[in-house]
């Protein structure tokens, strides 16, 4: 069962859409120049298997995930849904 996220803004200050959408881009942009570095995915989950201990199927998931945020939530050309 999915858990319902909740965002907190500042209702003083809301967060334009637009610098959601960009910070989304860029982490998701972020996490495909990792993946694409001189590490592999394998290297990349035991080093942070080694460094906080979760298991490395959660890793890999988590991974795919951060990349994949693009395709969740933004739309456009490369959006899944």
């Amino acid at each position: 069962m999915k858990e319902k996220v909740i965002i907190k803004q500042n209702p003083e200050k809301p967060e334009p859409v637009e610098v959601l959408a960009e910070s989304i881009k860029t982490i998701s942009d972020g996490m495909k120049k990792i993946r694409a570095g001189r590490l592999n995915d394998r290297a990349l989950t035991v080093l942070l298997k080694d460094a906080t201990g979760v298991p490395l199927y959660e890793i890999k998931r988590i991974l795919d995930g951060i990349e994949g945020l693009e395709a969740l939530y933004l739309r456009g050309k490369k959006a899944a849904r």
